[in-house]
């Protein structure tokens, strides 16, 4: 009986917080770039890329776990990369390499939401952010591959997602995040070097939340 209770409960629960649940939609520009990290012996050198631009689209669901503060995941679409100085495997000339990864993005984030007397709602939060290549190419010179190679880029990324936006009393949003990497990306193995390739995001973004 008192797990009956205990389960009814539970489900009255979850059935209350996802009725107040909304759902929304952004589109926006990335400006993405990469690291690249080698060390060897104690010492260390880096270079990051040129930063490009790209595009990010996809879903956006607001959940509220208290008063002023929500669950606000969201599944997008999302270009990453950037242009580096390379070299031609075959004549040795310098070439320009651009990386183009498109990845499938669950930003999870912990929002605080502060409503305004004259109704636009201010937003602040933060959380992991998860990540999965789905295609890409990488070109320079004659050369035109797919990013994503076994023993080259791994798929998997992660990193950690920091935003704020505003919510007009329309549902109109406008928003900036920061998703800086933590996961290696890159597979290859260079003897007696580790080497380190992340890829960092500065996002704008446009959207529409339903239900306000």
């Amino acid at each position: 009986m008192k797990k009956l209770l205990f389960l009814c409960t539970v489900l009255a629960v979850s059935v209350t917080v996802f009725s107040q649940a909304r759902f929304g939609i952004k589109v926006g520009l990335n400006l993405a770039n990469q690291k690249v990290k080698a060390s060897f012996m104690g010492e260390s050198a880096s270079q990051s890329g040129d930063g490009i631009l790209s595009f990010h689209i996809g879903g956006v669901a607001e959940i509220p776990i208290a008063q002023n503060f929500a669950f606000r995941p969201e599944l997008l679409l999302s270009g990453k990369g950037t242009n580096m100085d390379g070299e031609d495997p075959v004549s040795g000339d310098p070439v320009d390499a651009k990386f183009r990864p498109i990845y499938l993005e669950l930003p999870l984030n912990f929002v605080y939401a502060h409503e305004l007397p004259s109704g636009p709602k201010l937003m602040f939060g933060a959380g992991p952010s998860l990540a999965y290549g789905v295609f890409g190419k990488v070109k320079g010179g004659d050369q035109d591959e797919d990013f994503f190679q076994e023993g080259v880029f791994k798929r998997f990324d992660f990193g950690i997602n920091l935003l704020a936006a505003v919510e007009l009393t329309s549902g109109l949003t406008f928003g900036v995040n920061f998703t800086p990497g933590l996961a290696n990306i890159t597979e290859v193995e260079v003897e007696d070097i580790d080497l380190k390739w992340n890829n960092t995001v500065v996002g704008f973004s446009i959207g529409y939340m339903f239900g306000r």
